[in-house]
């Protein structure tokens, strides 16, 4: 059946140069162009990127700040449908974490991505990091279901244990699963069925492709689009057969400083075009 493709956008920083920041990082010095590139490159979405260090200071979190991002989604038609958060075993994360909530509510966003990425604090069964994790969510996800925000936990494990962390969550209905395509091929899961499984639980999609992992104590290389293991044409037949309509967020590697605006048109090309491929066929 024929159907329209999902709005495809950007994870915020992606579209400013690194120049020694890394991959990943919150573009303080020119964080409003980046609504204009993405427009101009024909993306429709832009993920916030918030990390514990300046996240006081960040837009997201001073009324000045969401106030201006109003405008720029009014004023470009760019969406935020997501914000792309963090978790930490520190006390002072329940706080910070209810007011992330708060202020997602506040700019219409409907997703908090709960990245267990880099951090590697959550174990393949459930154990102390579990509880501690669930403690520290708990004041968040009880804040978020009346909200009608919903975190989406991105994590590098199966997906049985995934809807297994969330089932034993306090308030599970404010949980789902933010689902990273890159990082899971390139831990060698079955994607596609994994994706089937998950069915409406899933709330976001990362658009990432890596190399295949062959060594559990190293990360493989995140590369271009279509350059590493992820088959996205067997992910996105999966996604539309579940009827994920929310936003293609691209996370692809990076290039040369000053290449950001055409790598991500190109990325956006190449996604595109496989989801018009299986939604439109």
């Amino acid at each position: 059946m024929k159907g329209e493709i999902p709005p495809i956008g950007v994870l915020q920083g992606r579209l400013t140069p690194s120049r020694g920041r890394g991959i990943q990082f919150f573009p303080d010095d020119n964080w409003e162009e980046e609504f204009g590139d993405a427009k101009k490159i024909g993306l429709s979405a832009i993920e916030l990127l918030i990390r514990p260090k300046g996240l006081r200071e960040h837009p997201l979190m001073t009324p000045e700040g969401r106030a201006s991002l109003g405008k720029l989604t009014k004023s470009t038609g760019v969406t935020i449908p997501s914000v792309h958060a963090y978790y930490l075993p520190e006390n002072q994360y329940a706080t910070d974490l209810l007011n992330i909530v708060h202020a997602t509510k506040e700019i219409g966003a409907k997703v908090v991505l709960i990245s267990f990425f880099h951090e590697k604090k959550l174990s393949l069964t459930p154990d102390a990091t579990w509880e501690r994790a669930h403690k520290l969510l708990a004041p968040g996800a009880e804040a978020a279901k009346d909200a009608g925000v919903q975190f989406g936990i991105e994590a590098e494990l199966p997906a049985q244990t995934l809807t297994e962390f969330i089932g034993q969550a306090l308030a599970p209905e404010a949980f789902g699963v933010y689902y990273d395509l890159g990082n899971q091929f390139a831990c060698g899961f079955p994607v596609a069925e994994e994706i089937r499984l998950l069915g409406e639980r899933i709330v976001g999609i990362h658009v990432k492709d890596r190399l295949q992992n062959t060594d559990p104590t190293v990360e493989s290389k995140s590369v271009p689009l279509g350059g590493g293991c992820a088959d996205f044409k067997s992910a996105f037949a999966a996604l539309k057969e579940i009827g994920y309509s929310n936003p293609l967020i691209i996370q692809g590697a990076r290039g040369e400083d000053g290449d950001e605006l055409e790598r991500n048109k190109k990325y956006r090309e190449f996604t595109e075009k496989i989801a018009k491929e299986i939604w439109q066929n």
